[in-house]
């Protein structure tokens, strides 16, 4: 093992739960804090001794120096010839504002009024949560660059974030909804997201609870948690993501006609709908719902909802009701329109391609007999 120990300001650390990337480089450069990970300690060391050499030989400035930057800086100058780079910005700046468009905030700023402008709309907590730590990540690279970034920007950050290719999407997904959200407000004219393949969907992700374990969990939990269920079976026995079941209230269904109506503020797709063709059984489950069922909060039944399946001893990969009753209702009605109405998708192909012939038709009649 070296004995090189890094000079001041530049620190090592160790995250033994990173399997991919365990070893962090820390540094500071312009009173900002920047860290960056490595498989191994020698790569780490080769890194920071890099910094050192640089910094001793051209002050601190050079941590800050990219080559790509340069060689557009280069690039630049070739294009307008001697001329104040600063006179072009600001021109350029001006013909942006008359377009309507505003070019100089920072996508730290825009980054910061998405997030505002999103709980303001009422989303859920969990997914303002994870809205959060995905921009916080993109803000991290490119928090000081204005908007117009490219599609090699987004393809490269993408590709360096230390995620399994699902959670690339996700972060995928995030940012595009960001330059969407960007556009509508006027602060950007393009997304550089429309121009990046999104990373590959593993379609080995979703996870069907069998019948045996669904009636597992239903039987513990109205024995144990009866609070629970009503909530658990619009999981279960309508489709309702994990947001959507938590934050209905009883007015919202209408138990003479057998529909349920979905505000726009409680729905992923921030559309208003109304789904009925229900199976049976979560009428049966509703009805017989506690008047606490309605009255818990939405991390109450997040609680509630962990508590019943560690009871039941059955495992919850996530999402898992939900995918569930995707497989089952596909597999029952052999209609994946059918079934992508109630979803509240606009068509049929994801349920085709990751839900077809995960069940058989005798499995779904034991699911929803429940």
């Amino acid at each position: 093992m070296s004995n090189w120990t890094p000079p001041r300001g530049i620190r090592y650390s160790h995250r033994p739960e990173r399997t991919n990337a365990p070893h962090f480089l820390h540094w500071q450069e312009d009173g900002k804090r920047h860290a960056a990970a490595y498989e191994s300690p020698s790569a780490r060391e080769k890194a920071a001794k890099a910094l050192a050499e640089k910094r001793n030989a051209h002050g601190a400035d050079v941590l800050t120096f990219d080559p790509k930057e340069w060689r557009t800086w280069l690039s630049f100058k070739n294009a307008v010839g001697e001329v104040d780079p600063l006179q072009v910005a600001h021109e350029w700046l001006a013909e942006r504002k008359k377009a309507g468009v505003v070019a100089s905030i920072t996508i730290r700023e825009a980054s910061a009024r998405y997030l505002e402008s999103r709980k303001k709309d009422g989303i859920a907590k969990g997914t303002l949560t994870h809205a959060k730590m995905d921009m916080a990540r993109f803000v991290a690279a490119f928090g000081d660059r204005l908007l117009a970034l490219t599609p090699d920007d987004i393809r490269t950050w993408l590709a360096a974030l230390p995620f399994a290719p699902v959670t690339k999407r996700n972060h995928y997904k995030r940012v595009s909804a960001f330059y969407v959200w960007a556009r509508l407000e006027g602060l950007a004219s393009v997304n550089p997201c429309e121009s990046v393949r999104s990373p590959a969907r593993v379609s080995d992700d979703v996870t069907v609870l069998s019948a045996d374990d669904a009636k597992k969990l239903f039987r513990t939990a109205r024995r144990r948690l009866p609070q629970v269920c009503a909530r658990l079976a619009l999981e279960a026995f309508a489709g309702l993501r994990f947001s959507s079941a938590a934050r209905i209230v009883k007015a919202d269904i209408n138990f003479a006609d057998k529909g349920i109506t979905l505000p726009a503020a409680k729905l992923k797709t921030r559309k208003r709908h109304y789904i009925d063709g229900l199976p049976e059984n979560l009428w049966k489950w509703l009805r017989s719902a506690p008047a606490e069922a309605w009255a818990m909060t939405e991390r109450q039944y997040l609680t509630l909802k962990g508590d019943a399946f560690r009871l039941a001893g059955v495992h919850n990969p996530g999402n898992v009701l939900r995918h569930s009753f995707c497989s089952y209702h596909v597999a029952q009605h052999k209609d994946a329109a059918r079934t992508a109405v109630i979803l509240c998708h606009a068509n049929p192909s994801t349920l085709y391609q990751h839900y077809k012939g995960r069940a058989t038709a005798a499995d779904a009649a034991r699911f929803f007999g429940i």
